[in-house]
């Protein structure tokens, strides 16, 4: 008990109050900063933060999960006394497979259960329908995800793993000892398999955003903003074409005693169109007058060397991740046992640069976890900014803009879905940039009692493997499947990640407007769909 307490000690300002504040803080801030006072309710608010501290604490796990290992030896390579106890080490590893399990089961329920129903909640907000039909109608759309998450789950308590194969007996013997399997796992396969499913999900969201996001985080950084005489200039020929269109359609409709449909649809593009130049006027105008003006503008200029060296430490990280990721799936690809084992590595060749960097800071403590958690908040910052480039997609149409302090209670509910499902993933993602450091941390282990080396795989049982890695192995060994995915997906990441750099290059600097003036705003009807 009082070795147990020991451990205790150490570990609680690491695992409770200070990852419950900064995830609380960073969840508050981030759903305020993008939602629209006018029509946000509590209720998406609230759900929008509680998602992100719950997927921002099992992410915050990561690093705990990574300390527990690291201390439980000493630099010699010898279990320190608190440790030395399988049993003790056992419980503490069970303590955090459990808080695991907990934060997975809440994020899975958030995922298919409490965002999909204050979604559709929302979406069914009118004058003349009752709470009670609201409520109806909510809980019968939500049921269709419900039912979903529940058809995954049958489905991965009941495809066999290799720990449940049989062979020989007839039909119902199988299907009987596959039950008593089912039983003896407790589910655990049926949740692997949800867990796996959301990951997956969570690695194309990160191919998608996540490297469009940490490209035009560092470009957009070293050409800054578009000059505002320049888009006034661009503003003013809008008017003029846009006068010069009304006129000839009124010229062409005026001796006709009908009007076409066509002609009053168009006259209304026409009206919105010169409105929304009306009010862009207006905001580059006021930008103009404070930059003249503005004594914190003028200042601002001195911080451009700062900010180039910002942007080029960003690209610089960028290719330390991407070479990273590119010697991990070569030397997967070139050493592992192929697909059936998802390409899991027995034994590491080709050197891995981000590992090595975190494995050789932890003689400077805690430099490793300052780097490591630097690089999970750049993740996040980079599907951040892609999100809010991108916008929220379904079937090649834009279905919400995210843009600060303007969007939709459904964007921000769907914006969370997908902070969440990209966070899920960045466990597989951490795995392949830092493998070594994420499976053992500063682990040591004695070679012929003479002198202690890092922890590798190769180490066998003279070292003890953190959750996630157990967690990511599991996963991969029950469903080889996933884990295929998961290496494949990993090299479509670095093919958008070049894409996203043409892109980004190609692409024209950032107006000074940006987010502030958009078309969706004069439409004043409930319809959320914003065409591209």
């Amino acid at each position: 008990m009082v070795k147990m307490r020991r451990f205790r000690e150490l570990r609680a300002p690491y695992n409770q109050n200070f990852a419950k504040q900064v995830s609380g803080i960073l969840s508050t801030f981030y759903i305020r900063y993008y939602r629209n006072k006018r029509s946000s309710v509590c209720s998406s608010t609230t759900t929008g933060v509680i998602s992100l501290m719950v997927t921002l604490g099992a992410l915050a796990l990561i690093p705990v999960d990574i300390f527990v290992v690291s201390y439980m030896k000493d630099p010699d390579g010898e279990f320190k006394e608190w440790a030395s106890n399988n049993e003790t080490r056992a419980k503490v590893e069970t303590a955090i497979l459990y808080t695991y399990y907990i934060l997975y089961s809440l994020i899975i329920a958030f995922l298919f259960l409490v965002i999909p129903f204050a979604i559709f909640f929302y979406e069914e907000e009118d004058e003349d329908i009752t709470l009670k039909s609201r409520l109806f109608q909510a809980s019968k759309f939500t049921a269709c995800f419900v039912g979903f998450a529940v058809t995954l789950l049958l489905v991965g308590a009941f495809i066999p793993d290799s720990s449940s194969a049989k062979s020989g007996g007839s039909a119902w013997e199988e299907f009987q000892h596959l039950i008593k399997e089912i039983g003896e796992s407790r589910g655990e396969n049926a949740l692997y398999f949800l867990i796996s499913f959301v990951t997956l999900v969570g690695m194309l969201a990160i191919v998608i955003y996540t490297s469009y996001g940490m490209i035009i985080i560092p470009i957009d950084m070293l050409r800054g903003k578009r000059d505002t005489e320049e888009e006034l200039r661009e503003m003013r020929s809008r008017r003029e074409r846009n006068e010069e269109q009304r006129r000839r359609l009124e010229r062409r409709y005026s001796e006709r005693r009908t009007t076409a449909s066509s002609y009053r649809n168009r006259q209304d593009d026409l009206e919105d169109e010169e409105l929304l130049i009306q009010q862009s006027e207006e905001r580059l105008v006021a930008i103009r007058d404070d930059h003249q003006r503005g004594f914190l503008h003028k200042c601002s200029l001195l911080w451009w060397p700062f900010r180039v060296i910002v942007a080029v430490t960003l690209l610089t990280v960028d290719l330390l991740i991407v070479l990273s990721l590119f010697l991990t799936s070569l030397d997967r690809a070139m050493h592992s046992s192929g697909p059936k084992t998802g390409y899991m590595l027995s034994k590491r060749v080709l050197p891995n640069p981000l590992d090595i960097i975190l494995v050789l800071s932890q003689e400077i403590f805690p430099m490793d976890f300052i780097i490591f958690l630097s690089i999970l908040m750049f993740f996040m910052w980079a599907s951040m900014a892609g999100i809010r480039k991108i916008g929220i997609w379904f079937c090649c149409l834009r279905m919400y803009k995210i843009r600060p302090h303007r969007t939709k209670a459904q964007g921000v509910l769907f914006m969370c879905m997908f902070m969440m499902y990209i966070l899920m993933a960045l466990n597989i993602m951490m795995y392949s940039l830092a493998p070594d450091y994420l499976s053992f941390g500063n682990q040591k282990y004695s070679v012929n009692g003479s002198h202690a080396i890092q922890c590798t795989i190769e180490a066998g049982d003279e070292c003890i493997f953190t959750v996630t890695t157990a967690l990511l192995a599991t996963f991969t060994l029950n469903f080889w499947f996933f884990g295929a995915c998961y290496y494949w997906t990993t090299w479509l990441f670095m093919a958008f990640v070049v894409i996203s750099i043409v892109v980004a290059i190609l692409k024209k600097p950032t107006s000074s407007i940006e987010g502030a003036v958009d078309s969706s705003d004069l439409d004043d009807s409930d319809d959320e769909l914003v065409q591209p």
